[in-house]
C-alpha cells in the first residue's frame, strides 16, 4: 500500500506484486526504493515513489506464507549498498548490490537462518588530552 498525503482524495493506492509477500526492507540509503521478497522466490526492488517494481530477480526456491506463523522463511535487511535475503532451506545468505540490483555472492551459514538484522553506526575519533 502506498500512502500520498499530497492527494486529497484516493490517497491510499495498493501495490500489486505478484504472490504473496514474505517479508521487505526499506532502503535508508536510497529512500525511493524498499525490497520486497514474495513466495515465489523473488526479491523485488520496489520504487516507492511511482508505486510500482523496478526490477526482480529470482534468489530463491518457493516459500509459502501458509503453515506455523513460526516456521523458518526468507528475511531482508539493508545496509549501504548491500542487500542480504536469508535462505533457511538451503542454509545461505544470499547477497544482492543495491545499486545494480544483480547478485554478487552468498554466505553458507550452518543451521537455518531465520533472522537478519543490518547495524551500523559512526564514530569519531578524538586526539588524545
Amino acid at each position: 500500500m502506498l500512502i500520498d498525503p499530497t492527494i486529497e482524495s484516493d490517497a491510499f493506492r495498493l501495490i500489486n506484486l505478484p504472490t504473496r509477500r514474505v517479508h521487505f526492507a526499506i532502503n535508508s540509503v536510497r529512500a525511493k526504493f524498499a525490497y520486497v521478497f514474495t513466495e515465489d522466490g523473488q526479491l523485488h526492488q520496489l520504487d516507492v515513489v511511482k508505486g510500482e517494481i523496478a526490477n526482480s530477480l529470482k534468489l530463491t526456491d518457493p516459500y509459502s506464507m501458509d503453515g506455523h506463523w513460526n516456521d523458518p522463511r526468507p528475511r531482508v535487511a539493508v545496509a549501504g549498498d548491500k542487500i542480504v535475503v536469508t535462505d533457511p532451506l538451503q542454509g545461505v545468505l544470499h547477497l544482492v548490490d543495491a545499486t545494480s540490483f544483480e547478485k554478487t555472492g552468498d554466505i553458507a551459514v550452518e543451521g537455518k537462518p531465520f533472522n537478519i538484522v543490518s547495524v551500523g553506526g559512526s564514530g569519531q575519533i578524538h586526539a588524545g588530552e
